[in-house]
């Protein structure tokens, strides 16, 4: 029998001996540097840049390589029989030939839309010298499906041009994903080395010295604004002013500079002269940021849905403005909603790039601690503390760390919570302090607010440059006020609760009326305030707000024995269904202490509404305010035919057969008729 392509081989045929004629070999090469199965017209193409062979020859070879068992035809295309072969066939490869055919594949997937396979094949030909391939890389390293991670190294890889802009353009970009790959430390010493080599004039300077601000705002925001002013001092174009202004005017926003209103009016006048890409994107966040500042939550909605979200000039610029959005959603109490596009972002976490997932996990703790999901909050920061240092910002990490230090305590695991911070030397002046604010609410809930006095006074003061922390979680607030109280600061617990109460002017909503109400009554003590904030806050799903409300309500001196006691029962009840331990402990003690308190009332029972029980008198309330019975029932965690028995009982003290009836014998004993 003559020979052909079927029959001119041994049996044992392992594609990697000396027995494959030149045809199977540019083919099992082809197979072996795809990282996946690839169909036929990849290989067609392949074989076509190494110079392959002819169509009928292709599918006589591909033919006989099947029926050899060396490859196998896939649903989703070919591939070899076995990882060891594949690993047989690389090592057989000589190293100039492999990395040109990880440059071919990459060309191939780049023309064909892959680009983040053709990104990975790029970076196994590095150090690429044809034209095509550096071309490639300048595109690929733009493309959103394409790794922060993966672009960095491409770029570094590739190495920085010689001529003078376009060496700072790839600077800037390779920094940028630097930055977003969670390798800050790698950006920043690329940019100071670049700094201290002096190779630059003024311009290239000074946007080097923006871009390090940039970087260095979450981190140290002092020494931000320092390289802005710099950055401006370098005499930039009108351009470059306009952008370092705007860069500027966002970091001053963010952290509450005294002069953020002129330098965004200067920023908005430079902008004017000279537009630039992304410039009106960062002057809408600054608005935003300064309207949360100071506590217009639906002004900074309001701007941050008008930005276009496919408009920003950089990579993190569209991340922080996507945190932004979900920041203010869980300030306005919208937590369904901000835990909807967290879960978004996160599906996005390989492109968008790992240095986000810190930053998205910290903001997620937060709508769980608003609504009570302490243990879930608790895990998932402990989860995310666990990684590299390199891999959080330092303000990620810091919020992290109070979600654990505020469950902790929630649970009434003191000792354990304090040790935690020992370690921290917190940084208390403007604006880096701003960092530890966070910290600062949580330790305001420690049963000793006074081992952290410095600190809790420090949080409070700098509510006074920025209201956007303090807004994330509604409990933090009174917590705060509280703890001040306990310090025997009674001007900064009332500086603060004024602060609050303003938010709730501006918000005009249920949940930050409800605060405003609750910090007010702890100041003044008045428990018609205390009551009011109870019934607005039982209509949001800030438990633990409601839960401490109810709590100080029933620890006010001035609240009838009965009212008082079922308030921490409430409470106590609130706090069992978050895992909140500790806090329930303090509820039941305050409600052991109202029993026990002589009140100097006739041991007698009276008649009317004193007549009821606790537990119907919490029944009795609700029902009194307009709830049904099922609604009644959910709010007291007791079953529907409990709620009926006790409504029965209820008429028949009163002596009232209606709801109607009801209700004007609870209003009379509240006004004392």
């Amino acid at each position: 029998m003559p020979e052909t392509p079927l029959t001119n081989r041994r049996a044992g045929h392992t594609g990697g001996s000396s027995i494959e004629t030149a045809d199977e070999r540019r083919v099992l090469h082809a197979v072996a540097v795809a990282d996946a199965p690839c169909d036929r017209r990849f290989l067609e193409q392949m074989l076509a840049g190494t110079g392959g062979t002819s169509s009928r020859s292709f599918e006589a070879t591909v033919a006989a390589l099947i029926a050899d068992n060396v490859l196998v035809d896939t649903p989703v295309g070919l591939r070899l029989s076995s990882s060891e072969r594949r690993e047989t066939i690389l090592a057989s490869v000589p190293p100039p030939v492999r990395r040109t055919l990880h440059e071919t594949a990459g060309l191939v997937l780049a023309a064909t839309g892959y680009p983040a396979q053709a990104a990975g094949q790029l970076l196994r030909a590095m150090p690429v010298a044809s034209h095509a391939a550096r071309t490639a890389v300048a595109h690929l390293v733009t493309e959103p499906a394409v790794s922060p991670t993966l672009a960095a190294d491409l770029m570094l890889a590739t190495g920085a041009p010689d001529e003078p802009d376009a060496r700072l353009d790839w600077l800037i970009a390779t920094a940028d994903n630097l930055f977003l790959a969670a390798r800050l430390t790698e950006g920043l010493a690329l940019l100071h080395d670049e700094v201290a080599a002096h190779r630059y004039g003024p311009h290239q300077r000074a946007v080097l010295l923006d871009r390090m601000a940039v970087y260095y705002a979450s981190q140290r925001p002092s020494l931000s604004m320092t390289y802005l002013e710099r950055a401006l001092d370098q005499h930039p174009d009108a351009a470059d002013r306009s952008w370092f202004l705007t860069t500027l005017a966002e970091v001053a926003a963010r952290y509450g500079h005294r002069d953020t209103g002129r330098l965004l009016a200067e920023a908005e006048r430079a902008h004017t002269l000279a537009p630039t890409p992304g410039g009106a994107v960062r002057l809408a966040m600054a608005r935003a940021a300064s309207a949360t500042g100071a506590g217009h939550l639906p002004r900074a909605g309001q701007i941050l849905r008008e930005v276009d979200g496919a408009e920003p000039a950089t990579r993190s610029q569209g991340v922080l403005l996507r945190v932004d959005r979900i920041a203010n959603e869980i300030s306005r109490g919208r937590f369904a909603e901000a835990r909807t596009a967290l879960d978004a972002l996160i599906t996005e976490i390989d492109t968008i790039g790992v240095a986000a997932r810190p930053l998205f996990t910290a903001l997620d703790c937060v709508a769980r601690l608003a609504v009570g999901e302490f243990s879930e909050a608790e895990a998932r920061a402990r989860l995310a503390l666990k990684g590299s240092a390199d891999e959080r910002l330092d303000g990620a990490r810091l919020s992290l760390l109070a979600t654990v230090v505020e469950v902790l305590l929630h649970r009434g695991e003191v000792a354990v919570a304090r040790a935690l911070l020992a370690s921290e030397d917190p940084t208390l002046d403007w604006p880096d302090g701003l960092r530890w604010y966070r910290l600062g609410c949580a330790v305001a809930g420690d049963p000793e607010p006074e081992r952290h006095g410095a600190l809790v006074r420090a949080t409070i003061d700098l509510t006074e440059r920025s209201l956007a922390q303090l807004l994330l979680v509604p409990h933090h607030g009174p917590r705060l006020v509280r703890a001040a109280l306990t310090l025997g600061d009674t001007v900064r617990a009332e500086t603060l609760a004024n602060h609050l109460k303003r938010v709730a002017g501006r918000t005009n909503d249920r949940l930050w009326r409800g605060v405003a109400h609750h910090v007010d009554g702890l100041v003044t003590g008045d428990p018609g305030a205390l009551r009011t904030a109870v019934a607005r806050l039982r209509t949001t799903s800030a438990r633990p707000a409601l839960a401490d409300a109810l709590l100080d309500l029933a620890s006010s001196p001035r609240v009838p024995a009965r009212e008082a006691l079922a308030a921490a029962q409430t409470s106590a009840a609130l706090y069992v269904r978050l895992g909140a331990s500790g806090d329930e402990e303090r509820a039941r003690r305050v409600g052991r202490a109202i029993t026990d308190r002589d009140r100097n009332e006739a041991p007698e029972r009276c008649a009317g509404v004193d007549a009821l029980t606790p537990a119907e008198a919490r029944v009795a309330e609700l029902l009194a305010r307009g709830a049904t019975k099922q609604q009644a029932a959910s709010e007291l965690f007791l079953s529907f035919h409990t709620v009926d028995t006790h409504l029965r009982a209820i008429y028949g003290k009163l002596g009232v057969r209606s709801r109607v009836a009801l209700a004007r014998a609870w209003d009379a004993r509240e006004t004392g008729a």
